[in-house]
């Protein structure tokens, strides 16, 4: 095992450039751009336009399946929402628009199987208050974790480009701290100065220190695990790839049977007329519409018959359903009709999706309070050990206003409490509850001021006696009084 920074960058970038043909493959089937299907090299070029018509975009639909579901909705430190290190990461969240970068760090680990969140600042920025968090995959990061507990990182590498100074650089995490290379990402050719493809083909190699370095402890770096052990569509590439030559194959039938094929049956037809000019058949021929031929006698024109591409199509549909059934994905988001899929079945998919949802979620949450704790102690906070910072999230089975609102009504009859309602089913944050309180509270005054809608009143002060016996103060008592 390594024990200097250059060791790590060695053995991390030689690991980055190793993995990268896999890593380029699963990016392929992402981003639209998967493998052609199979061709001969004589047909290569005629057929590459017309083969990109028959790739559809499988990857990125099941990975956006589950990233639409991981949503943020709130931060706590030891319950309380409003204590000065809360407000603190919350700026932090605020200031790094995190609910965009946990998404990316989310897809990326769903895709790759493994993605980083880092935590930037200590020195490496201007400001040492001043925290980044940014989110990156195995394109330009590689990490070496504890073999017994693969979320505790041991050291990584993360590689980028500066265009404008025409400069890679390379940062390596230790355990005892962090050191800083760079290489130039030009190189002197026959007519001047070109740009190196280093950071695409080639991290390994001609690095050197900057004397940036730093020797504080831990690693900044928090990494996600796809719970499957694979990207969400690794498994299934063979599948994608059957459903894609089916739609190449149905596609291609299709336009050789534009037109009809046609042959001259019954004998043979003079190469030159009268006059000892060849003729040219296919003017003679010439397929236009309001057009006669005149054929000698005994001889007959045979036409090829269309070939059916519905049973291609219900092939085409079977795989999508394979698809759908192996990766749990909901058949609606793969194929919007499925009017034919039975009312159990399409439940027991959306079950499946919803614990599949559930596990990454867990991973995901898990994993941001984790880089909170130590955006906060970079940001020079004092994170102590009963301090728990808790990252809420929407729960997986109910996103849309019409699922809350059904499951809600459900837990009403059942006789839970609004206040359990609003955080357990709802999913609202803490400030969003105390704000909910205070709403209700003045909406009562209000209403009582008036001496409108006594019936109502009275109801309120059966059910919340409290809100209406107490006045309302400032918003920070409310928010306490509701906690």
């Amino acid at each position: 095992m390594a024990t200097t920074a250059e060791g790590w960058l060695n053995v991390l970038t030689r690991r980055l450039d190793q993995r990268r043909q896999t890593v380029m493959l699963l990016r392929s089937y992402e981003d639209g751009q998967a493998p052609l299907p199979e061709m001969t090299a004589e047909t290569r070029e005629a057929w590459q336009m017309f083969q990109r018509r028959s790739r559809t975009n499988w990857g990125r639909l099941i990975v956006d399946s589950v990233v639409d579901r991981v949503i943020p909705t709130g931060i706590t430190v030891a319950g309380d929402p409003q204590s000065p290190l809360a407000v603190r990461a919350q700026r932090i969240w605020r200031d790094n628009r995190m609910d965009a970068v946990v998404k990316e760090w989310v897809r990326l680990g769903l895709i790759f199987r493994q993605s980083y969140l880092t935590a930037w600042g200590g020195g490496v920025s201007d400001d040492s208050d001043d925290v980044a968090i940014t989110a990156d995959g195995p394109e330009t990061m590689c990490m070496i974790t504890n073999p017994l507990q693969p979320w505790r990182p041991e050291a990584a590498v993360k590689v980028w480009r500066d265009e404008e100074l025409a400069e890679d650089y390379a940062m390596v995490w230790m355990r005892d701290g962090w050191v800083k290379f760079r290489r130039p990402a030009t190189i002197m050719v026959e007519r001047g100065v070109t740009q190196t493809t280093w950071l695409i083909n080639l991290a390994e190699g001609k690095w050197e220190r900057t004397g940036e370095e730093d020797a504080s402890d831990g690693i900044p770096i928090v990494v996600f695990n796809n719970p499957s052990g694979a990207g969400e569509f690794e498994p299934h590439i063979d599948l994608i790839n059957r459903i894609n030559i089916g739609t190449l194959e149905r596609l291609t039938i299709m336009a050789m049977q534009a037109f009809r094929q046609r042959a001259i049956k019954g004998g043979t037809l003079p190469d030159r007329d009268e006059d000892g000019n060849r003729i040219d058949y296919s003017k003679v021929f010439a397929p236009a519409p309001g057009v006669l031929w005149n054929l000698p006698e005994g001889l007959d024109i045979w036409e090829s018959e269309q070939t059916s591409v519905d049973p291609m199509l219900s092939a085409v549909k079977d795989d999508i359903r394979q698809l759908s059934a192996v990766t749990r994905t909901p058949l609606p988001m793969l194929m919007p009709d499925n009017t034919n899929t039975s009312a159990e079945g399409a439940k027991g998919a959306d079950s499946g999706f919803v614990f599949r949802c559930r596990d990454r979620i867990s991973e995901a949450k898990l994993g941001t309070e984790a880089i909170l704790v130590k955006a906060l102690r970079l940001a020079g906070e004092a994170v102590e050990d009963g301090d728990t910072v808790e990252v809420t999230f929407e729960t997986a089975d109910r996103v849309t206003l019409s699922e809350k609102y059904t499951a809600a009504k459900m837990a009403k009859d059942a006789g839970d409490s609004w206040a359990a309602i609003q955080r357990y089913v709802l999913g609202r944050s803490p400030d969003q509850i105390a704000q909910d309180e205070i709403d209700r509270a003045q909406a009562a005054l209000l209403s009582a001021s008036f001496g409108g809608g006594a019936d109502e009143d009275e109801e309120e002060d059966e059910e919340e006696p409290d809100q209406l016996e107490q006045p309302v103060t400032t918003l920070a008592e409310r928010r306490a009084q509701a906690r």
